[in-house]
């Protein structure tokens, strides 16, 4: 089930590809940010996620991004 397009469940890894590609934070701080622009309303009440990246400072970032959702 989703709620504005925004799934409940992600898995994040961070190291998605080459040097210089998008990584799994990039992701998630572009979800932030659209939460943030639309007023808590991207992200629903009941998403939750894992990191399941080998990156341990990547691991990390990601997780906390979403510290004070």
């Amino acid at each position: 089930m989703t709620k504005n397009d925004c799934p409940e469940f992600i898995s994040f890894d961070h190291d998605l590809g080459d040097v210089g590609s998008k990584t799994g934070k990039d992701i998630a701080n572009w979800m932030v940010q659209r939460d943030l622009d639309q007023e808590g309303k991207f992200i629903p009440d009941s998403f939750y996620f894992n990191v399941h990246s080998a990156n341990p400072v990547g691991k990390e970032n990601i997780e906390h991004l979403f510290d004070d959702l």
